[in-house]
């Protein structure tokens, strides 16, 4: 008897440890606390990215001291590590021409009319680092464009639709890098090389058509190779 009760509390002593063990041990019953990851930081949700360029406003496109380009951007990202940019810019007559024209004493009649457009692509392939998605950090991106002006030279000619109308094709590979995230303030520098094809036409009248000589441009406006530069500032919704 005595020997079965002795049995008895051996028993109970084990189980009542192996009880008091398991619910320090038991993730059921114990869990430790895991943050949880929300739905937001789950999705990668990029943002939309509009910019402008000062050096384009400053420098146009097509002979930079008599254009200036107004160009807007949008970039979205296509991946976490690729996005999209497409731009479109009017062109007009540089702002800072008109005075230094009427400082050279040279009459309005003659002053410099321009206008047209120009529209660009580029797919950003961006390196991406443990703090970084797409479309913010280093890229490389094959970039096109295709710019269309007409260029007066003087506001006669440009009543009576004489101008000289350049149209510019090129394809570039560009290097760069866009930063942002600060009060949601971007800025991006990039610059690359390519191939160009410059034409230019010249209309003497609203009728005629004719393709005009680019030799006097120089060899630089003629050659193929292309070469890109360009700081942009922007805003990431």
């Amino acid at each position: 008897m005595k020997k079965l009760l002795t049995y008895t509390f051996v028993i109970l002593a084990v189980l009542k440890y192996s009880t008091a063990y398991g619910m320090d041990t038991d993730t059921i019953i114990n869990k430790r606390k895991v943050k949880k990851e929300s739905l937001k930081q789950k999705i990668h949700n990029p943002p939309l990215v509009l910019k402008t360029s000062p050096t384009a406003f400053l420098y146009g496109a097509i002979f930079p001291p008599y254009t200036s380009e107004y160009r807007l951007m949008a970039e979205i990202s296509s991946g976490k590590r690729q996005s999209e940019q497409l731009g479109v810019s009017l062109l007009a007559t540089n702002i800072f021409l008109p005075p230094v024209e009427r400082a050279a004493g040279i009459a309005p009649a003659d002053f410099i009319k321009v206008r047209g457009w120009r529209v660009q692509f580029a797919h950003k392939f961006y390196w991406i680092g443990k703090r970084h998605y797409a479309p913010f950090g280093f890229f490389f991106a094959p970039m096109v464009s295709y710019t269309n002006a007409r260029i007066s030279l003087g506001l006669n000619r440009f009543y009576k639709q004489g101008y000289f109308d350049f149209r510019h094709f090129n394809i570039n590979g560009i290097i760069g890098v866009q930063a942002g995230k600060i009060n949601r303030v971007t800025f991006e520098v990039y610059g690359g090389l390519g191939y160009k094809v410059n034409k230019v036409f010249y209309h003497s009248s609203a009728y005629r058509v004719q393709p005009y000589d680019t030799e006097e441009f120089g060899p630089m406006y003629n050659s193929h190779l292309n070469g890109v530069f360009g700081i942009n500032m922007g805003y990431a919704l």
